[in-house]
Parts: structure tokens; sequence; C-alpha cells
């Protein structure tokens, strides 16, 4: 029996052992499924979770297209409601405006003159030139200026400057017809006004007794075309009556006249290019018969009949950019006698005149409002005309200088000294003190 009893004394604590054995096997089997459980139970959710945000892009991306398809409608909306403003605005204006339109421009100018020598120093009454403009739609325009002055006599004299019509034929091409400013060259087109002028009066052989043409009665093609985005090409082509014979051998009548005295016709013209730098660079040509019969004269003389071949060639530039203003300009021309002297009836004449001018307003350099409105300005210039080998009492070397005060863009006092040296010995020089004030509206 002890043994017995010794033998399950010996066996319990291994029985024991067995049953903790077994009890922790069993605790570790169902831990792990447990775990692996939750390994699963998180890769569903993870997925679920992968699934959830491909929804959400998803959702996002149709989303963004949908706000740029709104966006898309909103700007469009905006451009045509802006396109039906501006189309009910020029409607609106269209019908307000009336098919007819004039108005009225032009300049003016009063001064002073003091001439070394024997000669009178006189307040000039100056000009009036009235511009007339009327214009019907979009594609004829009516242009005319008068220039009323007051002669040495106490006169009042009145003189068309022009009268033309413009037909708008095109954004690029003018169709003018009537009596216009020459195209040749530069200064009478676009300078003579005294307030645009920078000097007192036209340079030597550009005003009256000149080489330049002043004005045409005819026909002309005018306009401009844009070459890539640095250039503009201008044109300027003209068919008229041309210039007759003056009195005197060195002389021809340049200004437009109303009646052709012979079946020759002018044909001219100015040919340009300008830069988007604002230089300018301008080439003129001009041909024309020069005819005239035996007639009396109205200061009694005889005039002999004439023929001759008349031509003129020029070149010019400008930069007019900011407070520069510059410029120069230079003609040549030659009146033949067609089948010589004797059958032409006179003596071969030539002209040449040239002038360079440059003009600063001095508010690019002066903070000074006043002092900013100041001008200098200095100009020279030569013209001689030559009957056969012979030089004429016209041809001079002239010099201006002088300040302009801007009272305003189109109000100017001018202030200067003109010195006139005449080339032939037998004529004396003069030096012209000036003060003009000009004006345009």
């Amino acid at each position: 029996m002890y043994r017995k009893l010794k033998k399950k004394i010996l066996y319990a604590p291994l029985f024991t052992s067995m049953l903790l054995m077994s009890g922790g096997a069993a605790q570790s089997q169902e831990t792990a499924v447990d775990f692996k459980n939750k390994i699963i139970e998180l890769e569903q959710r993870i997925s679920g979770l992968e699934s959830l945000k491909q929804e959400l892009q998803e959702l996002k991306k149709n989303l963004e297209k949908k706000e740029e398809k709104v966006l898309a409608k909103e700007e469009k909306l905006v451009s045509e409601i802006k396109s039906i403003k501006s189309l009910r605005k020029s409607m609106s204006v269209r019908e307000a405006r009336p098919a007819t339109t004039w108005h009225m421009a032009g300049y003016a100018d009063v001064g002073f003159e003091a001439i070394s020598g024997d000669n009178n120093d006189s307040f000039l009454a100056g000009k009036f030139n009235p511009a007339f403009h009327f214009q019907f739609k979009d594609w004829i325009m009516f242009e005319s200026e008068l220039e009323i002055t007051t002669s040495g006599e106490g006169v009042t004299e009145i003189v068309m400057e022009y009268s033309q019509l413009n037909f708008l034929v095109h954004d690029n091409v003018t169709l003018v017809v009537g009596k216009y400013l020459s195209p040749i060259g530069q200064f009478q087109e676009r300078l003579h006004p005294s307030w645009i002028n920078r000097s007192m009066n036209p340079p030597a052989g550009f005003g009256h007794g000149g080489i330049q043409p002043a004005s045409e009665v005819g026909v002309m093609l005018r306009g401009g075309v844009p070459l890539a985005d640095e250039f503009t090409f201008s044109y300027s082509l003209s068919v008229g009556n041309g210039p007759r014979f003056g009195h005197d051998d060195d002389e021809l009548e340049l200004e437009g006249i109303g009646v052709d005295n012979d079946s020759s016709k002018a044909f001219g013209g100015r040919l340009a290019m300008l830069h988007k730098s604002s230089l300018e660079l301008g080439f003129s040509y001009l041909t024309s018969g020069v005819n005239s019969k035996a007639e009396l004269l109205p200061d009694g003389d005889m005039g002999l009949a004439r023929k001759g071949d008349y031509r003129l060639w020029g070149a010019d530039m400008a930069y007019t950019k900011g407070n520069w203003d510059i410029r120069a300009e230079y003609l040549n021309a030659q009146n033949s006698p067609s089948g010589g002297i004797v059958a032409g009836g006179f003596e071969e004449v030539n002209w040449e005149a040239w002038y360079s001018q440059l003009a600063y307003r001095l508010s690019g350099l002066l903070d000074s409002p006043a002092l900013g409105k100041l001008e200098p300005v200095i100009r020279y210039g030569e013209f001689r005309a030559d009957v056969g080998n012979e030089l004429q009492l016209s041809a001079e070397k002239r010099w201006n200088i002088g300040i302009n005060y801007w009272l305003a863009p189109s109000i100017v006092v001018k202030t200067g000294i003109e010195r006139r040296n005449y080339i032939l010995a037998n004529r004396a020089d003069e030096t012209r003190y000036k003060v003009q004030m000009a004006y345009g509206f």
C-alpha cells in the first residue's frame, strides 16, 4: 500500500506538468488563430479603405472636370455678355450718329520782325487759315483750307490752299480728287502750318519762289501698308496739271492750277518707310512737260513761246519721338528745253535746296514745369538757282536759331535770329530778329 501511495506521489507532479503543458499548448493555439483572424480582418479593412480612396479620387476628378466645365461656361457667358453690350453700344451710337458730320480746324499767327540794314521793322498781321471738314458716313470726306492774309498795301487777300474730296476706298487706300497739298517732300504737306513749323518761316528754297511744289490739281492715291512688325510702307501717287513757266527765267509756278495750259500732265509722288522707332525715310519724284505759247503778259511784256521737260527728285528723313524733332530734306530739279535751246526758247534751269533741323523739348532734361516748356531749335539750309551757268540772286545760305515756349500743346511763342548769307557778292547779307505767336485749333 505504501508502495502504491509512493508511486502516486511520484506520478502527481508529472501529471500536473502534463496538464499544464496541455493547457499552455491549447492557449498558444488559440492565440495564433485569433491573431491570424485579426490580420485577415485588418487586410479586409485596408482593402476597403483602398477602394474608398479610389472612389474618392474618381469623385474628385469628376468634380474638377465639372468645375472646369462650369468655369468655361462662365467665361463664355461673360464674353457673350460683353459682346452683346458692345454691340448694343455701337448700335446705339450708330443710331445716334447722323450720316453727315462736319468739323472746323485751322491755325493763325501774329508777330514782329526787325531786319538789319535799311529795311523797315514791322509788326506782322500774320495769317488766318481756317480748315473745314465735312464727312458723309465712313467713305467720303470733303476738306478745304483758306489762307487769309493782309498784304503790304493793306489789302485782304484770300487764297485757297486746298479743296479736295477723299474717298476712303480701303483701310490702305484713299482716293483724293481736287486741289491738294503736294505730296513731294515733307515740309509743304506736313510742316507748313505756323504752329507746327519749329521755326518762323520755311527753309530756304521751300517757300514761295522755291523748288518745292506747294499744291496740285488732279488725282492722287495714297495710303499705308504694315510690313512685318517693325515697318510701315506709305505711298502717295499723283497725276495733275503740273507746273507752268513764271515771269522770270528761273521761276516756275508750282501751285495747283485750275486749268491746264497744255496736254502734258505731271506724274509724281512720294514713297516712304517708317520704322517703329519713329525713324522715317522718304523719296520723292516728279516729271512733267512745261509748255507756253507766245503771249502778252499782264505787265505789258511779251512772253515768248517755251517748251521744256521738268524733272524733280528728292529725299527726306524725320525722327520724331519723345522730346526730339530731327528732320532733313533735299530737293533737286531741272527744267530742260525740249529740242534744244532754240526750239525750247530758254536756257536750262537747275534748282537745288536742302536743310537740316534739330529741336528738343527741355522737359526731357528739367523737372521744372516752366522751363520744361522751352524748346531750342537750330536749322541750316541752302538754296541755289542756275540759269545756264549763271547763279541767280536768290541763291543763299540760311541759319535759323531760336527758342520756342509752348503755352499749350497747340499754342507756341517763338523767338529767333535768322541769318541770310547770299552767295552772290552783289547782294547784301541780312540778319532778321523775329518774334511770333502761333496757335492751332
